[in-house]
């Protein structure tokens, strides 16, 4: 009888501690992470402007995954939201660079195939 007492509270116990563990990460947590690292591999650190929007993104990052961590999953959800945001627009802005710099080139060439000639 006693064993079977102590082994009903080490049941009761093992199911407490299952029933407090911390919510599961939204899936907005994965979509900021991925938007980070592709911002990541297009040079946005390099980029003044783009640079900016990335620490952002890696702030809000950071804050979302406290609010996790204290059960508060919409105040995490708009902040991973925000990150993604941040993270695509630093993104955007080295891509941004990169086409001004082409067509600048462009324009360059043109103009010596033109003869040096303005339009």
């Amino acid at each position: 009888m006693l064993a079977r007492t102590a082994l009903v509270i080490a049941c009761l116990e093992l199911a407490g501690c299952a029933a407090f563990r911390p919510p599961a990460p939204p899936p907005e947590l994965a979509h900021a992470r991925a938007a980070i690292r592709a911002a990541e591999r297009e040079g946005a650190s390099a980029d003044r402007r783009a640079a900016l929007h990335l620490a952002l993104a890696r702030s809000e990052l950071a804050q979302a995954r406290r609010r996790i961590s204290v059960g508060d999953l919409e105040g995490a959800r708009w902040l991973l939201r925000r990150a993604e945001v941040d993270a695509e627009l630093a993104k955007l802005l080295v891509q941004e660079e990169g086409l001004r710099d082409a067509a600048g080139r462009t324009l360059d060439q043109a103009s010596t195939l033109a003869g040096g000639k303005d339009p």
